[in-house]
């Protein structure tokens, strides 16, 4: 009889009882990360530090959230899922969006399968640890990311502002509760971009970039038919000749209608732009300047026309020359030449609120001097120069180093650019295409 007594406690209490484990989360899109699990009749729960994401937004405005999306729990990384042997499948709740997962435990390891909106899986391996410490002293890595931006930054007048020192105040405040990365990037996001710029972020840093080759198959090329082609371009981290030998293409087939497809490009930088733009323009274009903190230490205003003088001439050249003349006395601008070889048919530019950097210039110079008809939406407004800055091998701050200002006056950064003609992204190419059937029937 006592015997049965003891086996049913024991079983009562095993119900009780429930384990907990603590893991480093590798995550190969993104900073790495500390979660613990906890296991308790067939259900697994799993976050990150306890109300993070509301330490960093405030507790109204994660309530606001709340309101207004799905998020329920105020760490940046939440899910709960059924377990059964060792398998399990849930909701995974990241910041302010949720995806469905699926996982298995297997000894000391943890693999996470997110499930993206595109259907694509993003892979999480996590590494057994016994106690979660900090992963660097964050208050020593915000006062190097304070240094960095204010020695280097083109908005001088900014670092003074009450914006800036609140922002230092709330980083400093709360570096000695982050553990991890991925908080410390989320905490200066949350903040940063409000700041009246953009190109100020932090990411991973890269391994062996400054070996790596420009990609090419960020621009792809195809025919919709005799008359008319699209060009995707993807980014514009690509090399220059990628971009020369599909020119050549277009040329060759004596193409009468180019859709440039510039949605979702994120931007990059001039290499493989000039080229484009130098087979689209026929007469010379200065697409704008590229004003430096030298420039508004000395005058505290917008550079016009009549300053040109005073900044140096780009008209092409490597990455490494660009920043030279772009940091050297007030800056430089853009002085793009036409090529020898021009195109002759009509250019049409598609464009959503993820066209931006690199993109907008282009739209802003062709939409002005009517070389092309912009289609779909609003760009996304995110245009100035900027370089990165390591601060160590796993972590890089970009940091905006020039304005820029184009040739009539217009400041683009945290502006954008409206279409021509205004429409869904996701309808922009198909409308563009019964555009051109339709003026081909006239």
């Amino acid at each position: 009889m006592k015997k049965n007594i003891l086996i049913i406690i024991l079983v009562i209490i095993g119900n009780l009882t429930y384990a907990q484990d603590n893991w480093l989360v590798q995550n190969p899109k993104g900073f790495d990360f500390f979660l613990t699990t906890k296991i308790k009749n067939g259900e697994i729960t799993g976050q990150t530090r306890k109300n993070a994401l509301k330490d960093i937004v405030g507790g109204f405005k994660f309530t606001l959230a709340k309101m207004a999306t799905s998020v329920k729990h105020p760490e940046i990384v939440h899910f709960k899922g059924v377990i059964n042997n060792n398998s399990f499948k849930g909701t995974y709740q990241m910041v302010f969006g949720q995806l469905d997962f699926n996982g298995v435990i297997k000894n000391d390891s943890l693999i996470i399968n997110l499930i993206n909106k595109d259907s694509t899986t993003t892979k999480l391996i996590g590494l057994k640890i016994d106690n979660i410490n900090p992963i660097r002293n964050y208050k020593d890595t915000f006062n190097t990311i304070f240094k960095l931006t204010e020695n280097n930054i083109y908005n001088q007048s900014f670092i003074k502002s009450n914006d800036w020192l609140q922002f230092k105040k709330k980083m400093l405040k709360i570096s000695t509760k982050i553990n991890d990365d991925l908080e410390l990037q989320i905490a200066f996001s949350a903040i940063a971009r409000n700041f009246p710029f953009s190109h100020y972020y932090l990411y991973q840093t890269k391994p062996d970039k400054k070996n790596a080759k420009p990609s090419n198959d960020f621009v792809e090329l195809n025919e919709k038919n005799k008359q008319t082609c699209i060009l995707k371009i993807k980014n514009f981290s690509g090399s220059k000749q990628k971009m020369d030998s599909l020119i050549a293409i277009i040329a060759n087939k004596k193409y009468q209608n180019l859709i440039i497809d510039l949605r979702n490009n994120p931007g990059g930088n001039h290499i493989s732009a000039f080229p484009l733009v130098e087979y689209i323009i026929n007469k010379p274009i200065i697409a704008g300047v590229f004003p430096n903190k030298n420039w508004y230490l000395e005058y505290e205003r917008l550079p016009n026309k009549d300053d040109y003088h005073k900044f140096s001439e780009f008209t092409g050249g490597s990455l490494n020359e660009w920043f030279e003349k772009a940091q050297n006395n007030f800056g430089a601008y853009f002085k793009v030449l036409p090529s020898n070889n021009h195109f002759n048919g009509k250019v049409y530019i598609l464009t959503n609120k993820r066209t931006g950097s690199t993109c907008e210039p282009i739209v802003y110079g062709l939409k002005q001097h009517k070389y092309a008809i912009i289609i779909g939406e609003h760009t996304a407004g995110a245009m100035l120069s900027s370089n990165e800055f390591v601060i160590d091998n796993s972590l890089t701050l970009r940091i905006p180093l020039n304005d820029y200002i184009t040739y009539k006056g217009d400041r683009i950064d945290k502006t954008g650019i409206a279409p021509n003609i205004e429409i869904a992204s996701d309808k922009a190419l198909e409308y563009t295409l019964n555009l051109i059937a339709t003026n081909n029937k006239k």
